[in-house]
Order: structure tokens, then sequence, then C-alpha cells
């Protein structure tokens, strides 16, 4: 099934299928624009980061004339080799991979620290005319 990407009034593009050419009726409540076909998500994908309004390219000689020459591109540049490899996994692969990926992230980034309110409890008193609180002592922690 070709993909499209859909240019919303924010201006962002929004990558979707669809089995049939998007037309004006079926598309426009949607979309400002509709750009497509492209033979896969990676062309589109790298069309809609690295395409798009992006004069380095360009300067390379590496106009985007077709949907063609996205895909070409796309499968030639480093950057894109996640997407590739996603697009060749099947879906319960792809399940499994971010299942993982989650987990990694859970895992391996820090945990934040919030500080604990300190309330003056019943085992806490506070005697604020002096400055002092008397806390319980004799905990056994073993």
């Amino acid at each position: 099934m070709p993909f499209y990407l859909g240019r919303r009034t924010q201006g962002d593009l929004i990558l979707f299928c669809w089995h049939t050419t998007p037309t004006k009726e079926s598309h426009s409540h949607l979309y400002t624009a509709v750009i497509g076909p492209f033979k896969s998500r990676v062309g589109a994908s790298y069309f809609a980061r690295y395409g798009r309004n992006n004069p380095h390219i360009r300067k390379v000689r590496r106009t985007f004339r077709t949907a063609d020459d996205a895909e070409r591109l796309a499968r030639e540049d480093p950057r894109m080799e996640q997407a590739i490899i996603e697009e060749s996994m099947t879906d319960e692969e792809r399940t499994i991979a971010l299942e993982c990926d989650a987990q990694d992230q859970h895992e391996y980034s820090p945990q934040p620290t919030l500080p604990l309110p300190v309330e003056p409890t019943s085992w806490q008193t506070v005697n604020t005319a002096q400055g002092e609180t008397s806390c319980l002592t004799g905990l056994k922690t073993n």
C-alpha cells in the first residue's frame, strides 16, 4: 500500500497509508496538501525529516524531484539504517523491539529524585519559637 505525507495547517507532515490516490474530497478535512505516493515508509520518513526545506541536500546536487529520489537517498543515508531495519521486521518482532527499548529506557535513564516533604507528625514535634525539631531516636536498622 502506498504511503503519503499529509501537511496539516500547522505545517507539520503526517505519514499515512491510503489504498487509492487521496483526493480533495477524501482528505481535505484532514490536510491542506498531500505529498506522495512513496513506495515505503522509509522514503516518506526521509522526505519528511531531511528533504523538506533542506538547503544542504540541494548543495550536494541531490534534490528531491520525485518520490523515487527520496527512496533512493533514504536507502543511501546511514541515518536511516534503523528505519530500514524496522521496515523488514514483522509486527511481532517490532512489538518485541519496542518493549525492549522501553525496558532499556526505564533501566538506564536517570530516575528523578523528588524531595520528600517533611511535615510535623505524631513522632516529630516542632518548636518554632526556638527553631528546634525533636525526632524519634533509637530506631532499629538491622
